[in-house]
């Protein structure tokens, strides 16, 4: 039996802290698993890990283990048929992050003119600005072979040994994006030889091209070790069976939500920011319906405040609802990008493909309606962001390998953590050998303790644990956590808790029982599947019940049920379960029908109640799962507010916040962006409806591709002379519509700009005076805030003095204890401690300070000042004081100001 593998390798730390301890961890997990299986942390299987050796040198080792296994297959058990089996294991892919990926390919990376380790897209950045160049990052260049590459490698080390080697390498770099790092060491060597060899020294004579060359061969052999080039090339190009291009899927963590969802993310929030719009985005996110959603993270408060460092699931569950949030805060162009966003996510999310070429070609048109919006947003993302163009070849790997959840590495980066937990416990002497000696106690104990055999190497025969052991992890299910051991218990479909409440006493009893009668499920218009009770049968209103594929449905929330042979959108209004039992019987639904157009900007399906409302009663086997159902607030206009207590640790408190005051309307739509329950989401929705949500949402590609490209050819050329003339302002973009992007971004000057600015910055008068008498003092703290001197180019925090203590010192007391401070908030009278600089004057700035305004009591005169306090001569002393600081340099000029900062 070939069991294939996937292969996933990564640079972690190997500390809980944060400093970071650099390790390359190898993975593993068992492609014939059922999806289910394969995203536990139990089936994913640690191999090996070291802080000194590079990647490639990690995977030789896998490479070795796999082609010995292919010689001496493994002989393993059968329990399902009880009978031996050999194991053939082959690598199917190698998952990993984007750097990790490009170097187990030997590409240089995502910063390389040609940027695709799969394809040969790319060119200089004046080639890339031009129409052909541009528009040809919008499609899949010529694939890459792993024969063209290993010939490549081979022509940089003969490279190598010419005259002017490093920049003939550099250039062939960048003219093909490859670079191998397992003979990096090698190349490096043949170059810094060539370079002394070659440079004239008087002790040596000159050696000619011809003997240079003999020497850096007789170097080059040495360094093979007797081996061939190909024996250190890396490793993974030769590998039977693997073709490393299209062996190295694009990952959808780091390059979706970690990638183009992180770059709309932060370029929506600052132009949020920018019209002070997040207060109204936080109050939408906090209103934001999320039953259905099955994504705890969308904490409003926790977003906006963090917004600049969020993580891969904050990511995925803003995809799923930011069209319904800045429908109405931000461009037209941006919000088009988040429904493209909402359709991508959703697409590749997919865990089950039913009509591959359908499915496909819905993926194909998602990806080129995000590139194109992405190039009116940002016409230049496309040229230095690799990740867009990744996007492309999504396609052929879902063709190559099934769904892109499967090679998705979230399970791999959460196992992370389980890696550092094995190498805390080292004692750093041999930290490798101390994870691989752990992981492989935990594995033989995983393998005993769940029923696993082998091979007694006395009596030849196959062992397993006895009942006992198995008997034990039954009956202690916290020890399933601690072995990853998943859990594989549900519940019951219907399964419900019966109501309970406080009494006077303040006993907890149950709710009291209401007849068939009174029930509205008694009213609904029919029941369906369900037996009709005696009118005097007695039953409990519960709150929720488990639903088929195992949501928790809970009052008032939506779910998509099947009623008459076809499936229905519905709200739960009632669920019933009879007195004594713990399972729901009857769930009321107030059904919602669909229009028959789309929403015409958020492109989801409108639905609504019908008039009159249409009830019915089902069985919980007829209620399949959980819809998200948002209110369309961008037609009913929701534009009010209301104040609501927060609830902090399951306790109300004092403090409110914000909420959306919806308005009574009766428009809402079916998110069809929620991943969770995808597939019954798309059933739900009649197919002319569905077809009609998913066109296209840009119908010219080409004209928008085209001007995009023009568009980063003026920016190019405003840049170029603006950096001629010195100016930073686009006057001469300013007639022309700007991409949303572009106008968000915030204005950085040249740092040379800055440098001579502040060099031949026209030095102000140097007359110094107090504010007058009329002007009230201002705030003894004045803030974090920066002064610049008048006069001065030297800016100094304005913050009043702190007492330090020292200890050859004596505390000394202002003159006339309290002063008038007493009723100055954040001032205190406290003893005053001087400064061990009394010759403070020699350290001042060099150019005369500005006095910090304070409240002085009228008898406080010069005299009376500690030695930290001064004034300027001929200025007045009442009502105001100067403070310096005593760790200047004594030098007034300008020259030793600079070099001191």
């Amino acid at each position: 039996m070939t069991i294939p593998l996937i292969v996933f390798m990564d640079d972690v730390s190997g500390n809980i802290s944060k400093q970071w301890n650099k390790h390359h961890v190898v993975y593993m997990s068992n492609a014939l698993l059922p999806r289910e299986m394969l995203e536990k942390e139990f089936c994913t299987r640690f191999v090996s890990s070291s802080p000194h050796a590079k990647p490639l040198e990690l995977m030789q080792g896998i490479k070795n283990s796999l082609k010995k296994a292919a010689s001496d297959p493994i002989i393993a058990y059968d329990v399902k048929h009880q009978d031996e089996v050999m194991l053939i294991p082959y690598d199917l892919f190698v998952a990993g992050d984007n750097p990790m990926q490009a170097e187990e390919c030997s590409h240089g990376g995502l910063k390389c003119n040609y940027l695709c380790r799969t394809c040969k897209v790319g060119g200089t950045n004046a080639e890339k600005k031009t129409d052909k160049g541009y528009t040809s990052l919008f499609e899949c260049g010529q694939l890459r072979t792993p024969e063209d590459t290993v010939a490549e490698i081979k022509r940089q080390i003969e490279l190598t040994k010419l005259s002017g080697g490093t920049k003939k390498v550099n250039t062939a770099v960048s003219e093909t994006g490859i670079r191998d790092a397992a003979t990096e060491a090698i190349m490096e060597r043949l170059l810094a030889l060539g370079k002394s060899l070659r440079r004239r020294g008087t002790a040596q004579p000159v050696l000619s091209e011809d003997q240079v060359r003999t020497q850096l061969e007789s170097e080059l052999d040495a360094l093979l070790g007797g081996l061939s080039i190909d024996d250190h090339i890396n490793p993974l190009l030769g590998m039977r069976g693997v073709d490393i291009h299209k062996d190295t899927p694009t990952e959808i963590l780091h390059t979706i939500l970690l990638g183009v969802v992180k770059y709309f993310w932060g370029q929506t929030a600052f132009i949020l920011d920018k019209a002070h719009l997040l207060q109204t985005f936080q109050t939408r996110l906090d209103s934001v319906n999320k039953d259905g959603l099955n994504s705890p993270t969308l904490g409003a408060d926790y977003i906006v405040r963090y917004k600049g460092g969020l993580i891969g699931k904050h990511f995925k569950s803003l995809a799923q609802v930011m069209p319904y949030l800045v429908y109405d805060l931000v461009p037209r162009a941006v919000l088009d990008g988040w429904i493209a966003i909402g359709r991508l996510v959703v697409l590749l999310w997919h865990t089950v493909i039913e009509d591959t070429e359908n499915y496909l070609a819905d993926l194909s048109r998602a990806i080129n309606d995000f590139l194109s919006i992405s190039a009116q947003c940002a016409p230049s993302i496309l040229t230095t962001k690799a990740k867009f163009h990744f996007l492309l070849h999504l396609p052929m790997f879902i063709r190559r390998f099934g769904p892109a959840i499967l090679f998705s590495t979230e399970r791999y980066e959460s196992f992370n953590h389980v890696f550092r937990l094995a190498s805390i416990y080292s004692n750093r002497q041999a930290p490798s050998r101390d994870t691989c000696q752990t992981f492989a106690e935990q594995d033989n104990v995983k393998h005993i303790v769940t029923g696993g055999s082998w091979r007694d190497p006395t009596t030849k025969k196959w062992e397993k644990a006895g009942p006992g052991v198995l008997e034990y992890i039954n009956e202690h299910p916290h020890r399933h956590k601690l072995l990853g051991i998943p859990d594989v218990m549900s519940g019951e479909v219907g399964a419900t808790r019966l109501p309970t409440q406080v009494n006077e006493k303040g006993c907890r009893e149950m709710v009291p029982t209401i007849e068939w009668q009174h029930t509205q499920a008694a009213c609904s218009s029919n029941c369906t599947g369900t037996r009709v009770p005696p009118a005097d049968d007695l039953f409990h209103a519960v709150k929720s019940f488990v639903a088929r594929e195992g949501d928790k449905i809970s009052l008032g929330h939506h779910a998509i049920l099947t009623h008459a042979g076809s499936y229905r959108l519905g709200k739960v209004v009632e669920i019933l379960a009879p007195i004594e039992e713990h399972s729901a019987s009857h769930v009321v639904f107030s059904f919602l029908d669909f229009l028959p157009e789309p929403h015409p900007h958020l492109r989801v399906p409108c639905v609504k109640f019908p008039a009159p409302e249409s009830r019915v009663a089902v069985t919980p086997r007829d209620v399949i799962c959980a819809a998200n159902v948002q209110h369309d607030c961008m037609t009913a206009n929701c534009k009010s507010t209301r104040a609501v207590l927060e609830c902090q640790e399951r306790l109300l408190t004092t403090r409110t916040k914000d909420l959306v005051d919806h308005v009574p309307a009766n428009t809402y739509v079916l998110n069809t962006y929620a991943l969770h329950n995808y597939r019954w989401i798309s059933n739900a929705v009649p197919p002319l409806l569905r077809s009609q949500c998913n066109t296209a949402l840009i119908s010219n590609h080409a004209v928008v591709r085209l001007q995009a490209a023009k568009l980063v050819r003026s920016k190019t050329t405003a840049d170029a002379t603006n950096a001629e003339t010195g100016h930073d302002d686009d006057t001469q973009g300013a007639s022309i519509d700007q991409p949303a992007f572009d106008q968000a971004k915030k204005p950085r000057g040249k740092g040379t700009g800055k440098r001579k600015a502040a060099v031949t910055k026209k030095a102000a008068t140097t007359d110094v005076s107090m504010a007058p008498a009329s002007v009230p003092p201002g705030p003894v703290f004045a803030g974090p805030q920066n002064q610049v001197a008048s006069g001065s180019q030297h800016p100094f925090p304005m913050v009043p003095p702190v007492p330090s203590h020292f200890p050859h010192h004596s505390p000394v007391s202002y003159y006339g204890t309290g002063m008038g401070r007493e009723n100055v908030q954040g001032y205190y009278t406290t003893p005053y401690y001087p400064s061990p600089f009394p010759n403070y004057a020699t350290h001042a700035f060099g150019a005369p300070q500005p006095p910090l305004q304070g409240p002085h009591p009228p008898q406080f005169n010069a005299s009376a000042h500690p030695q930290h306090f001064s004034h300027p001569p001929g200025v007045p002393t009442a009502g105001a004081y100067q403070i310096r600081p005593p760790y200047m340099p004594n030098s007034h000029s300008t020259e030793t100001w600079q070099r001191y900062q």
